[in-house]
């Protein structure tokens, strides 16, 4: 809206200029001078930055244009809306000392242009331009506040933002101090307990197949405690790199590769965390379903979404649960705004994680 206004007073001016009944001394000489103040004017107005010192030559050039116009013109004249809006833009685009010195050196101009005509008239020029020059100084003045007001609340949205993360670091190291202390010595427990049933069965000759579901009751506490600790680690860390994650939970798993498809659009730490521990439990149930079958790990990055595939072969009419399970990994995407599929495919079993694009807070 600032734009429309100012060009259209540039048209009044031009239109004011050319269509009086008082006779030019110059016409040619003020079309050429009123077309190159026009030309500065519509750079001050399109408010166009580049390169810097394009805003300073342009203002200079309306005055220096308003100034020719009104000597072109012989007498008073609209021209002289050129050098109100110079002193102006001066006042709100250019520090004070060069913003006084071109007041000064339009208005000693005027003065000299049109003096032979009406002395009293030189105060007049003089006061105007002053006035237009203090506008311009206020305005620039608000604008400065206006600036340091937006840039002290983006601080403090900063400071109330830090403050969260903070506080929701404390929550999670809470609640990883509570998995800790709960679960993790539970299972512990468990564990050294079924080694020693295990170890006494052995020892009175126990049936074979109760030895065997002690050693599996044992290997689901061991597998139990490993992923509890794991959820402390995670609990109690950032979340890592998205690559790097997956890296890390792909050398852990033999037989599992990885493949990363494209340079998406990063994701924003809770994306990232759902395919982290999506592909991390989508690994611990190849392994328990399809111990020693290759695990293919792929992440795409395309450029609405990312994508995650994990896929195993072996048996497909087994059911995959474990850990928070399939349901828990649809919680987890959509709590992420994605989606995800799990189920038996022609060559084994394979999971499908969809989450969109999110931009890095």
């Amino acid at each position: 809206m600032r734009r429309i206004v100012n060009v259209g007073w540039l048209v009044v001016v031009l239109v004011a200029t050319f269509s009086g009944t008082v006779p030019m001394a110059h016409p040619v000489l003020a079309a050429i001078a009123s077309a190159i103040a026009a030309a500065g004017w519509l750079v001050i107005a399109f408010r166009l930055q580049r390169p810097p010192w394009l805003v300073p030559v342009a203002i200079v050039v309306v005055a220096a244009g308003g100034v020719a116009a009104l000597a072109a013109v012989g007498t008073w004249s609209t021209p002289l809306g050129f050098c109100f809006f110079a002193v102006l833009s001066a006042g709100v685009r250019l520090p004070m000392l060069p913003a006084v010195g071109l007041y000064v050196g339009m208005a000693v101009a005027l003065v000299f242009v049109l003096h032979a005509e009406w002395a009293p008239g030189d105060a007049l020029v003089v006061l105007a331009l002053g006035v237009m020059l203090s506008i311009g100084m206020v305005r620039r003045e608000n604008e400065r506040r206006a600036e340091e007001r937006e840039m002290a609340q983006v601080s403090a949205a900063r400071v109330l933002e830090e403050q969260a993360r903070s506080a929701a670091l404390a929550e999670r190291a809470r609640i990883a101090r509570d998995v800790h202390d709960v679960l993790a010595h539970s299972l512990s427990a468990l564990a050294v307990q079924l080694q020693g049933a295990r170890l006494m069965l052995h020892r009175d000759g126990a049936p074979a197949d109760t030895i065997a579901q002690v050693e599996r009751a044992q290997h689901l506490a061991t597998e139990g405690l490993a992923e509890a600790r794991r959820a402390v680690a995670a609990l109690r860390t950032e979340p890592v790199d998205l690559a790097k994650g997956l890296q890390a939970l792909v050398a852990a798993a033999p037989g599992a590769t990885l493949e990363i498809v494209g340079d998406g659009p990063a994701l924003d730490a809770a994306a990232r965390e759902t395919v982290l521990r999506t592909a991390q439990e989508s690994l611990t149930n190849a392994r328990k379903h399809a111990e020693g079958q290759p695990v293919r790990v792929r992440l795409t990055h395309l450029d609405d979404a990312t994508e995650l595939v994990v896929h195993n072969a072996g048996p497909t009419d087994e059911p995959r649960t474990g850990g928070y399970g399939l349901i828990g990994m649809a919680e987890r995407a959509a709590l992420a705004g994605g989606t995800v599929e799990a189920g038996a495919v022609e060559d084994g079993w394979q999971v499908r994680l969809v989450l969109p694009a999110t931009p890095v807070p």
